[in-house]
């Protein structure tokens, strides 16, 4: 590629300089106060592996190190083998409590299984336990991180400036894979107490802290655990973990720690851990959603990791370096998964002074060549171009629970439709399942107004990963796999579209200025805007860290603001909670335009009454996408604007030509990029996506 293409295409700091030179990357916190952090992650155990918690542990310590400047050596991990009960306690001890001082930052991590054990003869003895690599042989006596015992240990704590994630769950169904998901979560055992050296360990703790048992208890049913606790799920759903192609994580460690490497200076936890929230229901259909607690969780305005954030967002870092810098390793863990999942070889990358053109990629670590020098370990990377495939397919995982014959007739099925792929339940990455509706409890959890219209006891239809039924997609009880696949084609057309779209989300990268706004008639309920806003927006509905819910019969509006200096175009299209893809726009009668003037504010629809949830229960999303040229080719396709919401059959080809849309409007990229691919400049289109739960 020729330096003068890549000046053709806007990447360098003639277009950049004024955000990123005036906002250079600084010490994350006061130089007195010491950053440590324990982090725990076991694949390895002795009855049944996981697949993703030491690709935990690598999010956590690279985002640590290159997002929260802690430094390496003051990073301790325990991983496998490594992590026995009796190591973590010492490590929790020597490295953290009697290291840290009454200011310093404290994060503690953990992945891998937990579980609920009765430890006496009482329902108050049951307690959550982190099942640590030395699990017992025999279950007579259960060995592990015992609630009672992590808190004692931050209550040794000389800070409270201390941050626990716990990416583990307690709840176990009886199975260990849920749909496409692997559960976080064992059997409890029939053990009534711990091991001796536990409860000796506890005693010690307890004289140190001065606190009895009764008041330990006491403290953490209440959630009184010190400082800041973030917790996959709460007790009665599933924490899960997820393929992905070339790698497996945790729903909960992933979606968290992509948000921290996108999060402002003044974006709170709260906004943090909603994101992460959608990020998590996109896949596992909101029936996991993490949880805050802890004494200071209520604190406001609540930073990550109790830490203030001085830097933009970032998509990832640099981590190494080769041939004097004219090659360097990226790691993208700040790439939102769905976007890293389809991203193509030739995207670019920049640094502050550097444009960095991937050639190779595995999982989460890319490798690039520099295109300007020079490049340095540890310098922030973010997108300049977004490169994806044309010919983008939807993965469906056959479940597991389906018996031989159903299982090669619908891979067979599948394989046969143009742009679907079938995938291994488990084992590979896939966008939805296919399986039966067949537990009552898939039925017996919506109310009956939320039941109409939305899913049959029986019969096939489609999944999210996790196995929560979508609504309007079975079929009747008896019916053929290959009928069931064929009926299911043009909702399988329709999703494809939703995951073209969700490709364009680019609101941390986007250099247009614009934010916009879900909004009832009180206030603003949420709030997206490019980093090119320079101030952020007011009265906004604090977030509760959950997927935003909206009641049947709430009236909605968006609400776009030009910041910047050109005419803004926008569309916006949604994916509603029946599985219909729609295009939101002003009636013909109304004689407005799709565009907003530099410094105008455009609200959509204008009345109100317009924009009404409506049934089935259920999620839905919404795409407003802004773009600095009109979208000729997908407004051709949209059609007569005769009401503000209409269904579009044709809603794949819709979102196939916004691509298009926007790969023109790069307009200088064609001539740098392969003819199979979109090349998508991020100087040129912001996408909004609003992610809300009907109830």
């Amino acid at each position: 590629m020729k330096r003068r293409s890549l000046l053709q295409a806007g990447i360098f700091l003639g277009v950049w300089g004024a955000s990123s030179c005036t906002r250079t990357a600084q010490v994350l916190a006061a130089p007195t106060a010491r950053k440590l952090a324990l982090l725990v992650g076991i694949n390895q155990y002795r009855n049944a592996a996981l697949n993703g918690c030491l690709t935990d542990i690598e999010l956590q310590k690279e985002l640590l190190i290159h997002r929260f400047g802690f430094q390496p050596n003051d990073i301790l991990t325990l991983t496998d083998q490594q992590a026995t009960r009796s190591r973590i306690e010492t490590a929790f001890i020597e490295h953290l409590i009697r290291q840290a001082q009454p200011n310093d930052v404290i994060v503690f991590h953990f992945s891998g299984y937990g579980s609920l054990q009765k430890l006496g003869t009482t329902a108050d003895d049951i307690q959550p336990i982190l099942i640590t690599a030395d699990e017992p042989q025999d279950n007579v006596i259960a060995n592990g991180i015992s609630q009672d015992t992590l808190l004692l240990l931050l209550r040794s704590l000389p800070t409270q400036q201390v941050t626990t994630i716990i990416d583990a769950g307690y709840l176990y169904p009886g199975y260990a894979l849920r749909g496409n998901l692997k559960l976080r979560s064992r059997s409890s055992d029939p053990a009534t107490q711990l091991i001796d050296e536990e409860i000796e360990f506890q005693e010690r703790l307890l004289a140190n802290t001065k606190l009895d048992r009764t008041r330990t208890k006491v403290q953490w049913r209440s959630g009184q655990m010190p400082g800041v606790v973030l917790s996959a799920a709460d007790a009665q759903q599933f924490a899960t973990e997820s393929p992905w192609n070339g790698f497996s994580a945790g729903l909960f460690t992933y979606a968290l720690t992509q948000q921290l490497w996108r999060s402002m200076p003044e974006t709170t936890l709260r906004v943090d851990l909603r994101g992460a929230s959608e990020l998590i229901a996109r896949q596992s259909d909101a029936k996991q959603q993490p949880i805050l607690i802890g004494q200071k969780s209520r604190e406001r305005p609540l930073k990550p990791y109790q830490v203030p954030i001085t830097q933009p967002s970032a998509d990832g870092v640099i981590t190494e370096i080769e041939d004097n810098g004219k090659i360097a390793y990226l790691w993208l863990g700040g790439l939102p998964p769905q976007v890293l999942e389809a991203y193509s070889l030739g995207g670019l990358f920049r640094t502050d002074h550097s444009v960095l053109q991937v050639y190779e990629r595995s999982g989460l670590v890319a490798k690039a060549k520099a295109i300007e020098l020079p490049v340095q370990v540890g310098q922030p990377i973010r997108e300049a171009i977004r490169t994806l495939p044309k010919d983008l397919s939807l993965a469906i995982a056959i479940d597991a629970t389906l018996n031989r014959v159903e299982r090669v007739d619908a891979v067979s099925a599948f394989s046969g439709l143009p742009r679907v792929a079938a995938a291994i339940a488990g084992e590979q990455a896939g966008d939805y399942l296919f399986s039966k509706v067949e537990e009552p409890t898939q039925v017996a959890s919506l109310t009956t107004e939320a039941m109409k219209g939305t899913i049959s006891p029986a019969g096939y239809g489609l999944f999210s990963q996790g196995r929560e039924a979508i609504p309007s997609t079975a079929g009747e009880s008896g019916e053929a796999v290959k009928l069931a696949v064929k009926r299911l084609t043009p909702q399988l057309q329709t999703r494809l579209g939703a995951k073209l779209l969700s490709l364009t989300a680019n609101s941390d990268s986007s250099q247009i200025s614009v934010r916009a706004a879900l909004v009832n008639a009180d206030a603003k309920i949420a709030v997206q805007q490019t980093s090119r806003v320079a101030e952020p927006a007011s009265d906004v509905v604090p977030s509760n860290g959950k997927v935003l819910s909206l009641p049947i019969g709430t009236s909605i509006q968006i609400r776009l603001e030009n910041h910047d200096a050109e005419l803004i175009h926008f569309l916006v299209l949604g994916l509603d909670n029946n599985g219909t893809g729609v295009v939101l726009s002003p009636r013909e009668n109304e004689q407005v335009k799709s565009t907003i003037a530099p410094g105008e504010t455009f609200t959509l629809p204008q009345a109100q009454s317009d924009w009404i949830v409506r049934l089935p229960a259920g999620l839905s999303e919404a795409y407003v996408i802004c773009s600095r040229t009109p979208f000729q080719q997908t407004e051709a396709l949209v059609g007569t604007r005769e009401k503000f919401i209409r269904s579009l059959p044709n809603f794949l080809d819709v979102a196939q030509a916004v691509l298009q849309d926007v790969h023109q409007a790069s307009s200088t990229t064609p001539a740098i990029t392969p003819p199979e691919l979109f090349a998508l400049n991020v100087n040129a289109w912001a996408t909004f996506r609003f992610f809300y739960q009907v109830v």
